[in-house]
């Protein structure tokens, strides 16, 4: 179901790009999915994984990239940290960027959570806030 979920969003953003070469364009959200699973690289139509030059100019990065490694998550399951939201965006998107924030100083492990019966009502995704340069239209 991921998977197609992905094709129907990346079928989103080719219409947009069909458009406009340049949009701005930011895909963000819980994927469910890492980085290197097929929902998410279906949606960031990457070079490496399309095959082709011809299409790079509309691959979506990934602004997670530009996080630490170490606090590179976004939900801990089972004592692993997992890095299942992302914020994707547009090459003419990505000159103004300036910086991402993961808000997991606090979380909690959602397996953990889920098998209490008087459950948290914060959520188990720690929140993303991405900065850019300029206010866009």
């Amino acid at each position: 179901m991921r998977t197609g979920q992905a094709l129907e969003v990346r079928l989103a953003v080719e219409k947009i790009f069909d458009k406009d070469e340049e949009a701005l364009v930011l895909v963000c959200g819980d994927f469910n999915a890492e980085a290197n699973e097929a929902s998410v690289k279906i949606i960031r139509g990457a070079e490496e994984d399309t095959g082709s030059g011809q299409l790079a100019h509309r691959a979506l990065t990934s602004l997670e990239r530009s996080i630490a490694h170490d606090r590179n998550y976004t939900v801990l399951h089972h004592g692993r940290p997992q890095m299942l939201d992302h914020m994707l965006v547009s090459r003419a998107m990505l000159g103004s960027f300036r910086q991402l924030e993961i808000h997991n100083e606090t979380l909690e492990d959602e397996l953990v959570g889920y098998r209490k019966t008087d459950r948290s009502p914060d959520s188990y995704h720690a929140p993303m806030l991405a900065v850019f340069s300029k206010v866009f239209d």
